[in-house]
């Protein structure tokens, strides 16, 4: 099934492109739609993304526009369609 990935910031760097249309199997997690991103992105996203083998805590990661936090987490199942994106926290004063 087709999900799509939106990325911002540095991950839109490493990827070189916005939008990443991904063919993951029925039953497939925000996580594993993430680890695919990371792969496809290689070594320097992992270095961005993953930390202690989790999805870095400093990313916003939203479902549909909403933030996977309030969905249940990264274990969340996605259906097909479905737009994924990560974010940096933005911070500032």
């Amino acid at each position: 099934m087709l999900v799509r990935f939106k990325s911002f910031g540095p991950i839109r760097r490493i990827l070189g492109q916005q939008v990443i249309e991904l063919d993951v199997p029925e039953g497939s997690t925000v996580l594993h739609v993430v680890e695919q991103v990371v792969q496809f992105g290689g070594p320097p996203l992992k270095d961005l993304v993953i930390e202690n083998g989790k999805i870095d805590s400093n990313l916003i990661i939203m479902l549909n526009k909403r933030d996977v936090s309030t969905l249940g987490g990264p274990d969340i199942i996605v259906k097909a369609g479905d737009e994924l994106a990560l974010l940096p926290h933005v911070q500032g004063g």
